[in-house]
């Protein structure tokens, strides 16, 4: 059985007019999996608290996003900030708490509003605020449920906050198959970028050039199962992007959705995995979720 998590509240996750970012998308995917039959639970996350967001962000960084929201200010010039948008990714935070506790107790989970892998220490923009996800393994970390985690990045942007936040940590291995980024935002994810310190080795960027397709995608992706592999993680966090996707505005690499079909198959027996519905912004986003789905439960 699938089990999805959502809160009504991600439907506020909006950015204004004419931005890219749709939340509507995680409603347009309950009403197909309804309407495919596909069996599955709906979870209610609850609202993460400010202590939960130290575990990964510095306290100036809180305080800048509650007064940038309270002012309707702006992160960055595709990030604007509102209060009802800084709650949403309080219950995004929330979403992937509890989604991780679910993969933990071997559940196939997926959280749809999360992977907000752009949110570094004290900074953020590209339409992420906080950094879910690093948020959620080191409160799992702090409480003893895990030792180590493996974030295995599919979305066509790098994700440098989740790279920066962990750079030095030989506890979480951070893998990002994306777009060049001399080609697309953020301008960063090179491969000689592989960690420093303690954390040497455990960062890997892995560059698909502008055009690329099914066949060079699926093949970095086997580099990361191979990669997470042999790392072993205790939970392994899957940053589902649909902006891979050959009709997505943003980028340029040319899915189809069988592949997203076929990358489920590959993902489906990875234990303890949480999967993060991310970046994707096209209208085939319920689509590619739903052909993905198709690969790793059947």
């Amino acid at each position: 059985m699938l089990h999805v998590v959502f809160h009504p509240k991600y439907l506020n996750y909006r950015f204004g007019p004419g931005h890219p970012f749709w939340p509507e998308r995680a409603k347009e995917f309950l009403k197909r999996i309804e309407k495919e039959n596909l069996k599955y639970k709906l979870h209610k996350p609850k609202k993460a608290t400010d202590e939960d967001i130290m575990l990964a962000h510095v306290p100036e960084y809180l305080d800048r996003v509650k007064n940038l929201a309270k002012a309707n200010g702006a992160l960055s010039i595709d990030t604007p900030v509102n209060e009802e948008v800084v709650e949403a990714a309080y219950y995004s935070i929330g979403g992937t708490l509890l989604a991780a506790r679910l993969a933990l107790g071997g559940k196939r989970v997926m959280n749809l509003l999360g992977g907000l892998h752009h949110a570094g220490i004290a900074d953020s923009s590209g339409f992420c605020i906080f950094n879910d996800h690093a948020i959620a393994i080191r409160k799992l970390q702090k409480s003893g449920k895990i030792e180590t985690a493996f974030v295995f990045d599919v979305d066509v942007h790098a994700g440098q906050g989740t790279q920066e936040i962990f750079y030095s940590d030989p506890t979480v291995f951070t893998l990002s198959i994306h777009q060049d980024p001399k080609t697309l935002y953020p301008g960063t994810g090179f491969p000689e970028q592989e960690g420093k310190g303690k954390g040497q080795g455990f960062n890997r960027n892995i560059i698909l050039t502008p055009g690329s397709g099914e066949e060079q995608f699926l093949k970095a992706v086997e580099q990361g199962l191979s990669l997470q592999t042999k790392f072993n993680p205790d939970l392994t966090v899957l940053i589902l992007g649909a902006d891979t996707y050959k009709e997505d505005p943003l980028a340029n690499i040319k899915l189809e959705l069988e592949t997203y079909k076929k990358l489920g198959r590959k993902l489906k027996d990875i234990e303890n995995l949480c999967i993060l519905c991310a970046g994707g912004y096209s209208r085939k986003v319920p689509d590619i979720w739903l052909s993905f789905l198709y690969g790793f439960l059947k």
